[in-house]
């Protein structure tokens, strides 16, 4: 299902500048270049690219995508996508063997979940960073547990680099380091305690042994670079900074913190805004998870509340849930609120909680729980495969499916990834003239012929991007309203909304406006007659 859908979708906005950035990184070691976003998963991509196209990494002039014919385009992309698919599936069985802890049962359907999740599905086949840091924290996961297993210095040492490769893939994984310490230094000080003797210095060699590898991790990511960064504010450039190591990393954090300050245009439920919402996440959770994985979760639930777990049982799931508890609230407070993907990292945890729900669901609904797990799984996937290889416009029936979806969420959602099958739907009906609203990369290099569309109502084929009509950026606000009345005729992979427009639908259009419900308007209330 990743490669199918890798192969399936055109270019996503960030996909372009990470694999520019890739080449830049092999040929002269230079990190400084999209230095927001960490090394690790640039040098995968760099590493396919190599083996696909050595030419492209000859030099740092010719950009991996557009230099190319439309068939290499692709090729290309796929390729480096790849990198992705590998990584994802091998952090989902490295879940596995971390739930394996828990039971087999557990781990089975853990990793089930995993691979059929919308948002693994999505982001599992593209180029960007979101796949790559989630496999990382079930690395994570699995060199956590077994430290429980045998806690010492050469495990803990394997935790940090776990989280050094994380941390090297994106930031957000760093928040897994404090509740690691936590979490490691409770479990040594019980362990201790049981055994009647001191923990302090297990905890500070252990300590060390995680910081040192996370430490060597992260630098060697970066080729053991030294320098300074410069630490600038809202208001301009401020100071420098070094030498530190790995330099371009610290950059980039210090960056990503800016941005997260400064906010991004989010949208939820047809506003837009800069500022963000509190509830952003619980609404993704809400619309972009399956029903069968909410069912589950409930399920987990109710068995809890009819036989409650044991200490150490609940233990564990409060541990488990930490993580995902801690990245819901840091993100839900930020400004920067770009879709479901960036609660990414806590999927492996959350997964492995609701996995093990299987277990408790027999324990305290011995005629039917296991069976009710199974149901329940099953509806979920099944809701998963009907849409594939749409994974990034998943929405559940609460949100209407894909069709209804955008009415309450669509950045990071339409990321421009249809515009390869628009190409087919050109050729094969002969949209011509087509006017396009222009969301991502270069469409010509597809072989989309277009024009883009105007605020003034003319005959022939629109394409637009649902991000494009419910959340305009590159358009003005409102400059489409007079189509927008009516729905669109098609959607091309639930993403692209296609208009037939001619002078009769115009004249339509026209009387119809400010006399019915459009089917959206993003620009201001039509004024009263």
């Amino acid at each position: 299902m990743l490669a199918h859908t890798a192969w399936d979708k055109s270019d996503t906005v960030d996909e372009p500048v990470y694999l520019a950035a890739a080449v830049s990184q092999w040929v002269s070691r230079d990190f400084v270049p999209n230095c927001e976003s960490p090394a690790l998963p640039k040098w995968g991509f760099a590493l396919a690219l190599r083996l696909v196209d050595a030419d492209v990494l000859q030099t740092k002039g010719p950009h991996p995508l557009w230099s190319r014919s439309t068939e290499d385009l692709r090729r290309n992309l796929f390729a480096a996508r790849l990198a992705t698919v590998a990584v994802t599936t091998l952090g989902g069985l490295a879940l596995w063997l971390a739930a394996r802890r828990f039971g087999e049962r557990a781990a089975l359907l853990t990793h089930a979940l995993w691979c059929f999740s919308p948002s693994v599905l999505a982001a599992g086949a593209l180029a960007t960073l979101d796949a790559w840091v989630a496999s990382l924290c079930a690395v994570v996961l699995l060199a956590a547990v077994r430290f429980v297993e045998a806690p010492g210095p050469a495990r803990a040492a394997a935790v940090g680099l776990a989280l050094g490769f994380g941390a090297a893939s994106k930031v957000t994984a760093l928040g897994l380091a404090p509740l690691l310490v936590v979490a490691g230094g409770l479990w040594l000080w019980l362990r201790a305690r049981a055994e009647k003797r001191p923990w302090i210095g297990d905890a500070v060699r252990s300590g060390v042994a995680l910081a040192l590898a996370w430490l060597l991790a992260l630098w060697a990511i970066y080729a053991f670079s030294v320098g300074e960064i410069e630490v600038g504010t809202e208001m301009g450039p401020g100071r420098r900074l070094g030498p530190l190591p790995f330099p371009a990393w610290f950059q980039g954090l210090h960056e990503q913190w800016q941005h997260g300050r400064g906010g991004h245009l989010n949208y939820l439920f047809g506003e837009v805004g800069f500022t963000g919402w509190w509830w952003f996440y619980l609404a993704a959770l809400a619309f972009k998870t399956t029903l069968g994985a909410q069912g589950l979760v409930l399920l987990r639930l109710g068995a809890w509340l009819r036989r409650p777990p044991e200490r150490k049982r609940l233990l564990t799931d409060l541990l488990l849930l930490s993580w995902p508890a801690l990245l819901l609230v840091v993100l839900s407070w930020g400004k920067t609120q770009n879709g479901i993907k960036y609660l990414l990292p806590a999927f492996p945890f959350f997964l492995a909680w609701a996995g093990r729900g299987i277990d408790d669901a027999a324990r305290a609904f011995p005629a039917w729980g296991a069976r009710a797990t199974v149901a329940l799984f099953l509806l979920g996937a099944s809701e998963t495969l009907r849409l594939h290889p749409h994974h990034l416009m998943f929405f559940n029936l609460w949100a209407g499916g894909p069709e209804g979806g955008p009415r309450y969420l669509i950045h990071g959602d339409d990321w421009g990834q249809d515009l390869r099958r628009l190409v087919e739907v050109q050729r094969k009906r002969r949209l011509i003239p087509l006017y396009y609203t222009r969301y991502t990369g270069e469409p010509t290099k597809w072989g989309l012929i277009y024009d883009r569309p105007t605020c003034t109502p003319r005959p022939g084929w629109y394409a637009l991007h649902a991000v494009e009509v419910h959340r305009p950026k590159r358009i003005a606000a409102g400059c489409l309203d007079w189509l927008t009345v009516e729905p669109p005729d098609a959607r091309i992979g639930y993403s692209i909304y296609l208009y037939k427009v001619d002078k009769k639908r115009i004249e339509r259009l026209v009387a119809e406006r400010g006399t019915k419900a459009p089917f959206w308007r993003s620009g201001p209330p039509e004024a009263s007659p």
